[in-house]
């Protein structure tokens, strides 16, 4: 939620210049429940955590005055220049869960945080959260490189400068998988439809077929399955409830992303079926992102006409498809 409302904060402050007062509250408190969870988690304090947002009385008390303007130019630079300033936190964040090692065993020895190491940590989180502020719209100032209370804001300009190519080969790489769903790419693969009726038959052939980077081969079919525990799936009364075990293997090099809910069936009378979404949700991993390689079973269900018979099931790959019919 906070992210929804960072983008439509980042049009409020392009159009007028300022943060949503509405929003403020929410998303500075979404940051003080994290920081006190980050407490408590890295033993900085052992009171546990409130459920909540609202500052109170826990021991950490994240203050963020709202700023009455913001820059719009510093909109379009946020996104590159705070790449480095991540960059360099990632080996604070190292030197961090080294400290909070050691200071596990003072504490378990001694009863106590050393104050060398507890200075460290605190200032880890104030690194971490003048990162969030400046990430969730919430202050303009670019964040120091500096874990100290008092450190001026860093040089947003040169960050920038620096960020700019992380930060092509950060949206390069989360869309990668995106432009595989561009690119054309079909196959078929015929399977006798009596081997649907015969589980060993159908574990003797394994029927596979594949395109865009994924292969999918078929392991099993049941004609009258029953709702996963858990699922609540509902089976319409004119329905039935079918199930394909598959077998998703990534090939290939570009990165991909599989979503079970992207099967679908045909029937012999015509009618392209969905998958049913609360019975596969069940049925094993409904999303998987593979840079390099992976495979994952998986059980998608459909409900079917009672009368009718599956002709054909597919998935969709984007711009292509993996068929397999049965005849």
């Amino acid at each position: 939620m906070a992210q929804i409302l960072a983008v439509l904060a980042w049009f409020a402050i392009l159009f007028t210049g300022r943060y949503p007062r509405a929003f403020f509250p929410f998303t500075s408190g979404v940051l003080r429940w994290a920081s006190n969870a980050m407490a408590y988690a890295a033993l900085l304090r052992d009171e546990y955590p409130p459920f909540g947002w609202e500052p109170g009385d826990y021991p950490l008390d994240l203050d963020i005055p709202m700023a009455e303007r913001q820059s719009r130019l510093r909109l379009f630079v946020r996104g590159a220049a705070i790449m480095p300033n991540i960059l360099v936190f990632t080996f604070v964040q190292i030197a961090w869960f080294v400290t909070t090692t050691v200071a596990w065993f003072a504490i378990l020895f001694s009863g106590r945080y050393p104050r060398g190491l507890f200075r460290f940590g605190a200032g880890a989180m104030r690194w971490y959260n003048r990162q969030a502020a400046y990430l969730f719209l919430l202050r303009d100032e670019y964040p120091p490189y500096s874990v100290n209370a008092g450190a001026r804001p860093g040089n947003e300009a040169l960050s920038a400068i620096v960020g700019a190519p992380l930060f092509a080969l950060y949206v390069a790489a989360s869309f990668a998988p995106a432009f595989g769903l561009l690119m054309p790419g079909e196959d078929t693969t015929r399977v006798d439809a009596s081997a649907l009726a015969d589980p060993a038959a159908l574990e003797r052939q394994r029927p596979s077929a594949g395109a865009n980077n994924l292969r999918i081969t078929l392991e099993g079919y049941d004609d009258d399955a029953f709702p996963p525990p858990g699922s609540g799936t509902v089976i319409d009364s004119d329905a039935r409830l079918v199930a394909f075990d598959v077998l998703v293997e990534k090939t290939g090099r570009w990165p991909v992303m599989y979503m079970a809910y992207l099967f679908g069936v045909e029937s012999c009378e015509g009618e392209r079926i969905s998958a049913d979404v609360s019975a596969t949700s069940e049925g094993g991993p409904v999303f998987e992102f593979w840079w390099t390689g992976g495979s994952t079973p998986a059980t998608v269900y459909f409900q079917l006409p009672a009368g009718d018979e599956v002709c054909e099931l597919t998935y969709r790959t984007g711009a292509g498809s993996i068929n397999f019919v049965f005849e």
